[in-house]
C-alpha cells in the first residue's frame, strides 16, 4: 500500500468518524430537549401534588372529631 493509498484510507476514516459525531451530536441535543421537557413537567407536576395535599389536608380539618 503506498503512501497515497494510506493518505486517502485515513481521510476516509476521518471523514466517517467526523459524519458519526455530527449524528451523535444531534441525538445528544434531542435528549437534552426530552430531558429539559420532562423536568418542567415534573416540575408541573410536584406543584400539583403539593396542591392537593393543602387541599387534602384542608378538607381532613373541617371532618368532626371521631
Amino acid at each position: 500500500m503506498t503512501t497515497d493509498e494510506r493518505l486517502e484510507r485515513l481521510t476516509g476514516i476521518v471523514e466517517s468518524l467526523a459524519a458519526s459525531v455530527v449524528e451523535h451530536d444531534d441525538q445528544i441535543e434531542s435528549l437534552i430537549k426530552v430531558a429539559q421537557k420532562h423536568e418542567a413537567e415534573m416540575a408541573d407536576i410536584r406543584r400539583s401534588h403539593a396542591e392537593t395535599l393543602k387541599l387534602l389536608e384542608a378538607y381532613l380539618r373541617r371532618l368532626p372529631p371521631q
